[in-house]
């Protein structure tokens, strides 16, 4: 996405078994952010419903999510780097709030990235939300409420907390940021850092 070359993200395929190089296959956060789940393996991926390479690493993501052993916890965030993008973190709160993240995840990524259809836009968004079987109206009262607004402001404070630059970038115990590169590769180098981590505690 914006702040990296797109030719940077996708690293030359000789690195598909190479060993972890700081600088090239993730880079240290100079202010380590502390992890929730105790005893756990924090995976964070910061993506944006914007972002093309989000949309494409997300097949390989979803089916590497489902497999993780019990000492990892994942989850996502979407980024917010200026006033433009609240409207996307507002719609993965609402999404998270609702319970609705598995069922419109992919669809909404899919609808921005494909479909050009703007859903920070709150009309743009109460029209597309009936075409994937969900209730708008309960959908958009959630939508406007405090505790949305307050995790809207959080989406901007962890993103400048982490210093994201680009996304996709998955940060793995709070210290650790992946660096671009192709999907196979990147969860490649995501397992390697969550091996890294566990054998740290």
């Amino acid at each position: 996405m914006k702040k990296w070359l797109f030719a940077a993200l996708f690293l030359s395929s000789s690195f598909a078994h190479a060993a972890l190089v700081e600088g090239r296959d993730y880079t240290v956060l100079a202010k380590p952010q502390p992890t929730l789940p105790a005893g756990k393996v924090e995976v964070i991926e910061f993506f944006s419903y914007t972002c093309i390479h989000c949309y494409n690493l997300e097949p390989a993501l979803e089916a590497w999510s489902k497999k993780l052993p019990a000492n990892v916890q994942f989850r996502r965030e979407q980024i917010v780097w200026n006033k433009p993008m609240e409207g996307f973190a507002r719609l993965f709160a609402t999404m998270n709030a609702s319970n609705t993240l598995g069922k419109l995840h992919h669809p909404a990524l899919e609808a921005v990235v494909q479909k050009k259809i703007n859903l920070a836009d709150e009309a743009e968004l109460a029209k597309w939300l009936p075409t994937q079987g969900v209730n708008a109206t309960a959908f958009m009262q959630t939508y406007k409420s405090f505790g949305i607004n307050a995790q809207v402001a959080r989406a901007s404070k962890i993103t400048r907390d982490y210093a994201v630059q680009g996304t996709p970038t998955i940060v793995v115990g709070g210290k650790y940021a992946t660096q671009p590169a192709e999907p196979a590769r990147l969860l490649q180098v995501v397992n390697e850092l969550i091996a890294k981590v566990a054998s740290a505690k």
